[in-house]
């Protein structure tokens, strides 16, 4: 990618960012995940430790962040299972760093994509919550 090229998508993440609600930006954090772990992947499947292991450190750092984002006061259960679920998630990051194997990124994978599939369906605005004409009378 070029400096410029570089510098536009960067703006757009930040744009994306800015915008978001926090359901929005826990979706962008999924999918950062998910796009940092199949480049890991891609790169231990031709040998580049480098590139590899740089992508499952922003992975950890993502997971790091899903973390802090989650409330148990309010959350209840679900906060204290996701908690869960990503300490276990945090382990399998650690075996890739160390003794990576393509089940491992196809299963971390598999586990956080339905996640993000949920967590996008939240943040669709309901239609019902959507502008509505303020002249009922259609004025």
């Amino acid at each position: 990618m070029s400096p410029h090229s570089n510098n536009v998508y960067n703006h757009y993440q930040e744009s994306n960012v800015a915008l978001s609600s926090p359901e929005g930006l826990i979706v962008l954090l999924y999918a950062e995940f998910l796009c940092c772990l199949v480049l890991a992947k891609e790169a231990f499947m031709a040998d580049d430790k480098l590139t590899k292991n740089k992508n499952v450190t922003k992975s950890v750092e993502i997971l790091v962040e899903l973390m802090r984002s989650l409330n148990t006061e309010k959350g209840g259960q679900v906060a204290l299972s996701l908690a869960f679920l990503y300490k276990y998630i945090a382990q399998k990051l650690l075996l890739l760093r160390g003794n990576p194997t393509l089940e491992l990124f196809d299963e971390v994978i598999k586990l956080i994509t339905p996640l993000k599939e949920a967590w996008e369906t939240i943040a669709i605005p309901s239609p019902s919550l959507s502008l509505q004409n303020p002249f009922p009378d259609g004025q």
